[in-house]
C-alpha cells in the first residue's frame, strides 16, 4: 500500500484560515500504475500578505507556486510505503506582532510547524521481479490470447509462457504432440507504454525480464481438435548450457550464479496448463457474418490497431477463425482481418458474402464535391488509403476486375486520373490522383452501390471568411485533467474555445461550438456535430496530463493530434504557432487514433495546449492573457494552412 501522510499549519489566529494540504492526485484508494516513480499533486491554502508556504515531499522541498499548487516526482516502492507531505507556514512581513499572534515574532522567515495531519492510502501495485533460483516456477502464459482459439490447416499457433530463466521448455497439446521444444528468448521489455509515448522514450534495462520461452505449432491439414488443451513443461538446465556457462565470463546471468543452475539440476520438471485452448479444422467453420453496427471498425488482430474504419451496417464477410471474443475474417486471397464477435450477427449456413464483378464506374460532378459510384453485388469490405496528398487508393474486397469503362465527368477540375488494378484474388484496387491536395472524403453503400465522395476545399481557400468551423472543447460533464488548484480542464477548453471563437467570427469565420458552457456532450456526438454541420474543419481543444510514472518536470509542453494524412498540416501550422505564443517546450506531434480525428470529411486536429498537472501552467490558463495568446496562435496556424492549401493547388 502507499501511505499518504498530509500536514500543514494551524495552531494560531494569524495564520490564514484553516489550513490544510489538499492532494488532488492520486486520490485515496486508487492503485497507481507507476513503475519506480510517480507524481503527486494538490494545494496549499492561500496565504495572507506576507505568510507563504513551504513544503516537504519525503523530507525534500516541493515548489509551492503562489496560487498555492504543487507537483512533486517521487521514488516509489511497492508495498507499504509512507508519503509525506509536511507544510510549513511561513511568515515574511513586518516584525510587528499580527493580530491575534500569542508569541512574538522575533525573525523574519519564522516557520511554525503544525500538528494537522491527514493520511491518505493508496494501492502500488507488485512489480514483475525476477524468478527465485532456488526451484522451477512456471508464472504463466506470456501475453496470451485473449481466450479460446479457432484455427485451419496451415495457420501457425504461437505462444510464451515465462518461467525460470536458462532452463529447458516444451509444450504438449492433448492428442497431438507429446513434446515440441520452446526456445528462450532474450530478455524482452515489460509494457510502458506511457514513457515510450509520452516520456523520454528511455524504457530502463532493469524492467527487461528474463525467462521468456516462445514456440509455435503449425497446424496439419489432419489435426481435428476440439477445445484442446496446451501444457507447458519447464526442466531443468541440461549439460550444454551449464557447460557454456563454466567458459564464459559472465559471472551472473539473468541473476543467477553457476551454482544457482547447478542447484536446478536437481528439480524434477514441472509443468502448468495453458490460459486458452485450440480448436483446429472445425467443421463448423467457416461461415458468413454481417455487420449490425451502423459504423464497423477492422482490425489488424484481436484489440490491434486498426485496418479499415466506418464499416456500414449491412456488409458481410466469411469468418475463419476466432480468438476470444474476435472473429478472424478473410478479407480476400492474402488479406485478413479481426472484427468483435458482438458487432456482427451470423448468417444461416449456406448463405457466402457477395462476389461482384466490378465493370464500370463513373464520377459525377457538383459544386462542392465529385462521387465515384461502383455498381456492385452485395456490400463488401473496403479500405480507402490516402498514398499521399493527391493520391487515393480505394480497396475493395471480394471484387473481380471486369472494368472496361470509367467515365470522367468533364466538368469536375479534380480528377486528373484514374485507374485499377487486380494485385490477388478478391482485391480490387481503384487508383485516383488529383489536381490538387486532398481536402476530405466520404464513403457509403447507396443499396449495393459503393460510393466515394471527394470534396472540394471550400471556396477562397485562403482565408477565414465563411469558412465553418467547429470548435470542440473537450470534457463536460467528465471534467477532464484536473490541475493542483482543482481547475478542471473541461473548463480550461471552454474559456480556450470561448476566445478562439471570438478570434475567428472577427475575421468572418461561422464558428459551430460542440458545447458553449458546461453542458455534457457524448464523445461520438462531437464529430456528428462537425458532419452535420457541413464543417470545413475540426478543432479539438484539449490540456494535457501525463500517465503515472512519466516525469512531468522533463516531458511537458504543447503537441498536437492528427489521424489522417489530409490533416497533417492543419495540425503541424497549428503546433509551430502554439510553440512561439505560449513559449512552451514542444511535446510532439502525434499521429494519435482519437475518436474526434478519425471522421474523414474535413480536417480535423486535436490540440494538447498545456499541462493542467503543472502548476505555472495551470495558473497561466486561467488568465484572459494566455487564452489570448493561445487563441491567436491556433487561428494563426488556421490561416497559415489555408493559405498553404491554396497556393498549392
Amino acid at each position: 500500500m502507499f501511505v499518504v501522510v498530509v500536514a500543514a499549519v494551524a495552531n494560531g489566529a494569524a495564520e490564514p484560515g484553516n489550513p490544510a494540504v489538499v492532494v488532488v492526485y492520486p486520490k485515496a484508494g486508487q492503485t497507481i500504475g507507476a513503475v519506480d516513480s510517480t507524481f503527486i499533486l494538490g494545494h496549499v491554502p492561500a496565504g495572507r500578505a506576507g505568510w507563504t508556504y513551504e513544503l516537504t515531499v519525503n523530507g525534500n522541498p516541493a515548489a509551492v507556486h503562489r496560487d498555492g499548487g504543487f507537483l512533486a516526482f517521487v521514488p516509489i516502492e511497492p508495498g507499504d510505503f509512507d508519503f509525506v507531505l509536511e507544510a510549513f507556514l511561513t511568515y515574511h512581513g513586518s516584525r510587528s506582532l499580527p493580530a491575534g499572534k500569542r508569541r512574538p515574532v522575533t525573525s523574519l522567515g519564522r516557520r511554525y510547524p503544525d500538528n494537522l495531519k491527514t493520511v491518505m492510502t493508496v494501492a502500488v501495485p507488485q512489480p514483475i521481479v525476477a524468478l527465485s533460483s532456488d526451484s522451477l516456477t512456471i508464472v504463466g502464459a506470456w501475453r496470451p490470447p485473449s481466450g479460446d482459439v479457432v484455427l485451419t490447416a496451415g495457420e501457425r499457433l504461437e505462444f510464451a509462457f515465462r518461467g525460470t530463466p536458462g532452463c529447458q521448455a516444451w509444450f504438449s497439446i492433448d492428442g497431438v504432440i507429446d513434446s515440441m521444444p520452446m526456445a528462450e528468448t532474450d530478455p524482452v521489455l515489460q509494457p510502458y507504454w506511457g514513457e515510450a509515448v509520452f516520456g523520454a522514450g528511455a524504457v530502463p534495462d532493469s524492467m527487461k525480464l528474463a525467462g521468456i520461452y516462445s514456440g509455435f505449432w503449425i497446424v496439419p491439414n489432419d489435426a481435428h481438435l476440439f477445445m484442446a488443451n496446451i501444457t507447458f513443461h519447464l526442466g531443468p538446465p541440461d549439460l550444454e548450457h551449464i557447460a557454456r556457462r563454466l567458459f564464459s565470463s559472465e559471472v551472473h546471468v539473468n541473476g543467477f550464479s553457476l551454482d544457482d543452475y547447478i542447484r536446478l539440476m536437481d528439480c524434477e520438471p514441472i509443468e502448468e496448463l495453458s490460459s486458452f485452448r485450440v480448436t483446429t479444422n472445425s467443421a463448423d467453420y467457416p461461415f458468413a457474418v454481417e455487420f449490425v453496427d451502423s459504423v464497423q471498425i477492422v482490425r489488424h488482430g484481436p484489440r490491434r490497431g486498426y485496418l479499415s474504419i466506418f464499416q456500414p451496417k449491412g456488409v458481410r464477410a466469411m469468418v475463419v477463425g476466432r480468438e476470444g471474443g474476435w472473429y478472424k475474417i478473410k478479407l480476400s486471397d492474402s488479406h485478413y482481418g479481426w472484427v468483435a464477435a458482438e458487432s456482427v450477427k451470423v448468417l444461416p449456413t449456406g448463405i457466402a458474402p457477395p462476389r461482384s464483378n466490378l465493370s464500370s464506374i463513373r464520377f459525377f460532378h457538383s459544386d462542392d464535391h465529385v462521387i465515384v459510384r461502383f455498381p456492385l453485388s452485395g456490400m463488401h469490405p473496403f479500405r480507402v488509403v490516402e498514398d499521399d496528398s493527391r493520391r487515393l487508393v480505394l480497396q475493395l474486397f471480394g471484387v473481380t476486375a471486369d472494368t472496361d469503362w470509367i467515365r470522367y465527368d468533364f466538368d469536375s477540375d479534380l480528377i486528373d486520373l484514374a485507374d485499377w488494378s487486380q494485385p490477388e484474388e478478391g482485391l480490387y484496387e481503384f487508383r485516383i490522383r488529383l489536381y490538387h491536395d486532398l481536402w476530405g472524403y466520404d464513403t457509403w453503400y447507396e443499396g449495393n452501390t459503393f460510393c466515394l465522395q471527394l470534396n472540394y476545399p471550400p471556396e477562397k481557400t485562403h482565408r477565414l471568411k465563411d469558412k465553418v468551423i467547429v470548435l470542440d472543447p473537450g470534457h463536460s460533464h467528465d471534467p477532464g485533467a484536473i490541475g493542483p488548484t482543482g481547475y478542471t480542464e473541461a473548463e480550461a477548453n471552454l474559456g480556450i474555445a470561448l476566445v478562439l471563437r471570438q478570434e475567428l467570427e472577427r475575421r468572418g469565420a461561422r464558428v459551430i461550438m460542440t458545447r458553449d458552457d458546461d453542458r455534457d456532450v457524448e464523445l461520438y456526438d462531437r464529430p456528428a456535430i462537425a458532419k452535420a454541420n457541413a464543417a470545413d474543419l475540426f478543432v479539438s481543444i484539449h490540456n494535457n496530463a501525463l500517465p503515472d510514472g512519466v516525469n512531468p518536470y522533463t516531458n511537458h509542453g504543447t503537441s498536437s493530434y492528427y489521424y489522417h494524412p489530409h490533416s497533417k498540416d492543419l495540425a503541424r501550422f497549428i503546433h509551430a504557432e502554439m510553440i512561439k505564443a505560449t513559449g512552451l517546450p514542444d511535446h510532439g506531434f502525434y499521429h494519435g487514433n482519437l475518436a474526434v480525428n478519425r471522421p474523414t470529411q474535413y480536417p480535423a486536429v486535436l490540440i494538447e495546449c498545456a499541462f493542467m498537472m503543472i502548476p505555472e501552467q495551470e495558473a497561466r490558463l486561467k488568465t484572459d492573457e494566455f487564452r489570448d495568446d493561445i487563441a491567436a496562435a491556433i487561428r494563426k496556424g488556421i490561416e497559415k494552412f489555408l493559405k498553404e492549401f491554396d497556393n498549392g493547388k
